[in-house]
């Protein structure tokens, strides 16, 4: 494992994560809020994988359930746009295993990657976005101590209708 909490490990991306990654996304009750366009394939989810691995300016983790089942992949999280001149990140979550959900995992995930951008890493602001209907993930960044700095009102065609996309931001302070 890359980071370990009590429920949660996070390890890199595998290949054999591809097809389960591609079913979360292509799964719209998951995908309703990602910034995803359908249909994606196995092959692109591949390659996002082998980009992601490659990339310096992301950190991309498979999180892995603990209990009660080891191992078992539930979702990711990352750190995207890593900018080492500017010590910043863009944060980014999704628990694609409906099981998991409200359950404590993605909020301990969050916090594992995040302690990771500020101790390891060195960054002084995580920004993060979260889509004004997605009620679980603004009470998430809020629990987490984001602060709400903006609405980009309209800005994502999403489900048929122009939606308004919250701005967050979290300093290390």
């Amino acid at each position: 494992m890359f980071l370990e909490g009590q429920k949660v490990g996070l390890r890199p991306l595998k290949q054999e994560d591809a097809s389960l990654f591609q079913e979360w996304m292509n799964n719209q009750e998951i995908n309703q809020y990602l910034m995803v366009y359908l249909p994606l394939t196995r092959l692109a989810e591949e390659q996002w994988i082998k980009d992601t691995g490659q990339s310096k300016d992301n950190i991309v983790l498979t999180i892995v359930a603990k209990t009660p089942a080891d191992g078992k992949p539930i979702g990711n999280v990352g750190l995207h746009d890593i900018s080492h001149k500017d010590s910043n990140a863009t944060f980014g979550i999704f628990i694609g295993d409906k099981d998991y959900h409200e359950c404590g995992y993605g909020t301990e995930a969050a916090k594992l990657i995040i302690g990771y951008g500020f101790n390891q890493l060195n960054l002084h602001r995580i920004n993060s976005f979260a889509f004004a209907f997605n009620e679980r993930s603004i009470n998430m960044h809020l629990k987490l101590g984001f602060k709400k700095e903006g609405c980009q009102r309209q800005k994502i065609f999403k489900n048929g209708r122009y939606v308004d996309e919250i701005v967050f931001g979290l300093l290390r302070e």
